[in-house]
């Protein structure tokens, strides 16, 4: 019986873009949890709290994932980046394209190093209340550039909100 080489390929491809659409939405959830303890943390005037400290980390936890899983999406597995790859030039003329080879991969890659070096500062500040506003700074403006990059039609390219 001849069995097809990329069946396995196609499995884990697709295995992989479920898991990556679904994890967007830890990240979506774990920035809202940062942002709205940060914006309580400053109009209160409270302490920077283990649950402040544990939502910026899974925060940075999910973004990593998703990062791996892209780069893997990326290099090895999706068959539209392999083929933009291929040509360079003609993909550089199709906005969708583009959009996956380029644009999505760079933006969301500038996110996670802002999203982590924001973690880092944060951590070092001195007193609670530049924590919240650090915490609070760092993630909006990640999260910010996640929400363009994300392909919910917003830059030509559409995709379900939910994959099964």
């Amino acid at each position: 019986m001849f069995i097809e080489k990329t069946k396995p390929m196609d499995f884990l491809y697709s295995s992989l873009l479920v898991l990556h659409s679904w994890n967007r939405w830890a990240v979506i959830v774990f920035a809202l949890f940062v942002i709205v303890s940060s914006v309580k943390g400053l109009s209160g005037k409270t302490g920077y709290s283990v649950f402040q400290k544990k939502s910026l980390f899974y925060y940075i936890l999910t973004l990593h994932l998703q990062l791996l899983g892209g780069l893997i999406l990326y290099f090895v597995l999706s068959p539209i980046t392999t083929m933009a790859l291929n040509d360079f030039g003609a993909a550089m003329k199709d906005s969708t394209a583009r959009f996956w080879a380029v644009e999505h991969a760079f933006v969301n890659i500038v996110a996670v190093g802002i999203a982590q070096a924001g973690s880092i500062i944060t951590k070092r500040k001195k007193t609670d209340r530049e924590k919240h506003r650090s915490a609070l700074i760092w993630t909006v403006i990640s999260i910010l550039l996640i929400f363009a990059m994300i392909p919910f039609g917003m830059m030509g390219v559409e995709r379900p909100w939910f994959r099964f």
